[in-house]
């Protein structure tokens, strides 16, 4: 009795510490490269953006080998580095993109204020030409890699020297002098020029992308103080576009490494800033990987319902509780839906964070209530089904994404015909308690529905679409419910291969013995006397 006890108190406290996220966590993304790579990995700012972005079942992977200070594009790919990279590959299959740092070594090792502008294009050629055969060792690992070159932002030499108390003595003083000593414009303007080179470049190459960075470090931190170097003058936080900035500024001191002092790094929060803008312009949609994407309706259709009251203001789950509105008439009528994510961002946070509390999630095909229109009586309107949901980020710092799940018992009640309704809430949580999230058009902030397709459907009978297959998770045993005859079930692992079959079945009911497939994800094809397939996706 104290075993079973003892037992009992160990699976609720694991429970509590794996919160709500129930996949496992999966390496995603492999860092290599240079001082830039170097900084970013050590400072965790890719697994600090994948939790702000709602993705803390990725991870980002890199060692000290892979991500070292100091590397050029023409000798960082040695054979024992190729060795590393490849073994990294092949014990982290789940490895989809390679955030990729080099270059900058290269430019400031050649670059001299005396240089001819033929001489620096045949810099850049070369350069190019090593970076390209980097990408190419890459691919021939595993061609099917995307790689996302990260280029730099603007460095600050001549300030952060010039104003050291014994300039000469600086760390990059002599890296700064052997380039000729050139001013902010001067260097700014190499590094457009290579930046607009590694841009088209990026077009041109297969699985390969480029975000432009140039002037992040401008815009986010602002010159409060007058620069004492020429040009001068102040400019405030927010106020420039990026990319773009003011060339002829430095990035401020106070985007820099060591209090101010590194002539070309950033700080730890720097390069936090400078990974977010590449999640925000290129891995956000990339990780997400949805066939469809669905904002959220009018924000007068979403909103907070009590029993007695609503507000379109935002949306509070907690204590409160949310209706989301989603158009989904727009998705394959073909296609069966696999897995649907909601993404919500957070405005306020009112009391204890409730990431570790279970969140209830209702759906209704159609609308809640008597009418689509937020109301009263969305507050109690029965639902389709519902489920508790799997969530993910920790929703601890306002404008952070919070990603929930939709449950697999939940996807058939998607309505491909017409409107969709989600109703959130928390239970047992004590009043006022509730994250609110933005209810908006704005598109930065505006509630996400992703959906992911997983088979086909016959057309002529998607209407009377309404398979039921459970438990999910299943054990030994599934069971199936058809509208239709059911003729015969095939089972699918994840590469696609047929590891069941069963045929000459003759009832809209059935269940199937599963004791003999091993844990892993699966996909049942099922079809139906009316000549309909459909897909399942469903876990061991």
């Amino acid at each position: 009795m104290k075993t079973t006890l003892l037992l009992s108190i160990l699976f609720l406290f694991l429970n509590n510490i794996l919160y709500s996220q129930c996949k496992p966590e999966q390496q995603k993304m492999l860092v290599l490269g240079d001082s830039w790579a170097f900084f970013s990995w050590s400072n965790d700012s890719y697994n600090e953006n994948m939790d702000r972005f709602g993705l803390t079942d990725y991870k980002a992977y890199s060692t000290a080998t892979l991500s070292v200070n100091g590397t050029q594009a023409d000798n960082y790919f040695t054979p024992e580095r190729v060795q590393e990279l490849t073994d990294a590959l092949n014990d982290n299959p789940t490895i989809e993109y390679i955030h990729f740092s080099l270059g900058g070594n290269d430019i400031l090792g050649t670059y001299n204020v005396a240089n001819s502008v033929s001489q620096n294009q045949q810099d850049y050629n070369t350069l190019m030409t090593y970076i390209k055969a980097g990408i190419d060792i890459v691919h021939n690992i595993n061609p099917n890699l995307k790689i996302l070159l990260a280029g730099y932002d603007y460095p600050n030499f001549e300030e952060t020297i010039l104003n050291f108390p014994v300039p000469n003595q600086h760390p990059f003083y002599g890296q700064w002098d052997g380039m000729g000593q050139p001013s902010f414009s001067q260097l700014n303007a190499i590094l457009i020029e290579v930046t607009a080179i590694f841009a088209d470049s990026a077009a041109a190459w297969n699985n390969v992308a480029f975000v432009n960075n140039l002037g992040l470090m401008q815009n986010t931190y602002g010159q409060n103080t007058p620069l004492s170097i020429a040009p001068g003058g102040t400019y405030a936080a927010g106020s420039l576009t990026v990319p773009g900035g003011m060339p002829d500024y430095p990035s401020p001191t106070q985007a820099l490494n060591f209090g101010g002092i590194d002539s070309f790094h950033l700080s730890n929060a720097g390069y936090e800033h400078f990974i977010k803008r590449h999640f925000k312009e290129y891995y956000w949609n990339a990780l997400r990987n949805a066939d469809a994407t669905i904002f959220a309706n009018d924000n007068t259709l979403n909103g907070t319902v009590t029993s007695t009251t609503v507000t379109s203001d935002s949306l509070a789950i907690g204590s409160e509780t949310s209706i989301l509105s989603f158009n989904t008439t727009n998705l394959d009528p073909l296609q069966s839906i696999a897995d649907a994510s909601i993404f919500l961002k957070r405005s306020n946070l009112n009391g204890a964070n409730l990431i570790a509390e279970d969140l209830y999630i209702e759906i209704k095909s159609g609308y809640f209530g008597a009418t689509l229109q937020l109301e009263v009586d969305d507050f109690n309107a029965p639902s389709d089904t519902s489920s508790f949901a799997c969530t993910y980020g920790t929703v601890n710092e306002n404008n952070s994404w919070f990603r929930v799940d939709v449950p697999y018992s939940l996807l058939p009640f998607i309505n491909k015909n017409g409107t969709t309704q989600f109703r959130l809430k928390y239970n047992n949580v004590n009043p006022g308690n509730n994250f609110t999230f933005y209810n908006t058009v704005n598109t930065e902030q505006q509630a996400i529905l992703d959906v992911k397709y997983g088979g086909f459907s016959n057309i002529e009978n998607l209407t009377k679409e309404n398979i039921k297959t459970y438990p999910n998770p299943f054990n030994n045993e599934l069971f199936i419910e058809s509208y239709s005859v059911i003729n015969k079930v095939e089972v699918f692992d994840v590469n696609g291969r047929k590891i069941k079959s069963i045929s000459n079945l003759t009832s809209k009911n059935i269940s199937i013995n599963t004791s003999d497939l091993e844990k892993g994800v699966y996909f049942f094809n099922v079809y139906n006397n009316d000549g309909s397939i459909i897909a399942k996706k469903m876990i061991k």
